[in-house]
């Protein structure tokens, strides 16, 4: 599967510091803090209990699994509008239904912290959040190039940063994407295959083996996998369509302008409309433009995602027709999952910089302000080179 890497698109970008001020990203948990913005807050009634919760080096799947145990409940009475960083400290908000009232009893784990608890009517879902503030010290560095992190900064304050999908998106092994394309064609011996490459390790490699050596098919054995895992392999897929079609504009310099027939997405409104001519000759339009709060998206394929005119609709199905010649028709007929319409461009908002020394040492410590969806790991690259 023929994709770019996500950071190496940054390379063309305006502002982008290349070959960067170097650095150390996360050299201690602390060094990386992500505090999520709320969209709402709760009113103090409903069956939803909203637990703001603050963790230190936990994976969101282990959170779960914690907040589940502590409350008495299945993962599906589970609600949260992002998933946040493994090797950080973050806060956010989860919401946990609970019809009949009560209260959490303790996490047992040192790890997570509850600030509080309030009700609300309704399950907090993806994407129901402002947007995340990001705290990001760089170790090893020269504190005197926090003059240079701070041009970058301002940089993409003015354009917007390009809205690529970072490496986490991909898996460990920066591989899942190439697993949906394979379930998406339903080459299930495929998806085996790439699943037990030499050196492959962990739980659903395991499985995934155990089950063939007992003698089942491959179809058999990956649909041992999690449903929620596979649902990660198709996520990834449409995450690396989207990278190649975002990589293509980037070389075109279209990334953050708009063009007739695009979906244009607002970042205000949260919603899309069909880019015409008249609109790109109308001075408020193109002022909002200008401020990045319309931008232009890209595919995140799937049965319901809404088509944009002819002549984008034709650039992006060539632009997946280098990755997979089967692409999009394979991703239609196999029934993938809802797709959506991607901004291309996030707004970088509260942009600061500075330097310091703790007991760990000197540092660079940038903050700034992402949209949802948007990664920070973007930013960072760009500052710090490739």
């Amino acid at each position: 599967m023929n994709v770019p890497q996500p950071l190496e698109m940054l390379s063309s970008i305006p502002g982008s510091a290349s070959p960067g001020i170097g650095g150390i990203l996360r050299q201690q948990v602390e060094d990386f803090l992500v505090y999520e913005l709320p969209m709402y807050e709760p009113e103090g009634e409903g069956e939803h209990l909203y637990l703001r919760l603050r963790k230190n080096g936990m994976p969101h799947d282990d959170l779960l699994g914690l907040v589940a145990r502590a409350c008495g409940v299945t993962r599906k009475s589970i609600g949260f509008a992002g998933m946040k960083d493994a090797r950080a400290i973050t806060e956010q908000t989860i919401s946990v239904h609970l019809p009949g009232g009560g209260e959490v009893s303790s996490f047992g784990d040192d790890r997570v912290e509850l600030i509080w608890s309030d009700w609300h009517r309704n399950k907090l879902k993806r994407g129901h959040l402002a947007g995340n503030r990001f705290i990001i010290r760089i170790r090893d560095v020269d504190p005197l190039k926090v003059t240079q992190a701070w041009s970058t900064l301002q940089s993409f304050a003015r354009t917007g940063i390009p809205n690529a999908f970072g490496p986490q998106r991909f898996g460990r092994r920066g591989n899942n994407h190439l697993l949906g394309l394979l379930l998406s064609k339903g080459d299930f011996e495929g998806a085996a295959g790439v699943l037990l490459e030499e050196g492959a390790k962990g739980r659903v490699e395991s499985n995934v083996r155990a089950a063939i050596e007992q003698g089942k098919d491959a179809r058999s054995a990956i649909e041992l996998v999690p449903g929620h895992v596979r649902r990660l392999w198709n996520d990834a897929m449409q995450s690396a369509i989207f990278n190649a079609l975002l990589h293509h504009r980037l070389g075109a310099d279209t990334w953050n302008v708009l063009l007739p027939d695009d979906l244009a997405y607002s970042h205000r409104t949260r919603r899309t409309f069909m880019v015409k001519p008249e609109d790109l000759a109308d001075p408020s339009t193109m002022e909002r433009v200008s401020s990045h709060e319309l931008v232009p998206t890209g595919p995140m394929w799937g049965r319901s995602m809404r088509t944009p005119g002819e002549a984008v609709k034709s650039l992006e199905e060539r632009v997946a027709s280098t990755i997979d010649p089967s692409l999009p028709a394979s991703l239609e007929e196999q029934g993938a999952a809802p797709g959506a319409r991607r901004p291309l461009v996030s707004p970088l908002g509260n942009p600061h910089a500075e330097s310091g020394v703790d007991e760990h040492g000197s540092y660079i410590q940038v903050s700034f302000e992402l949209p949802p969806g948007a990664y920070a790991t973007t930013v960072m690259h760009a500052i710090m080179g490739f």
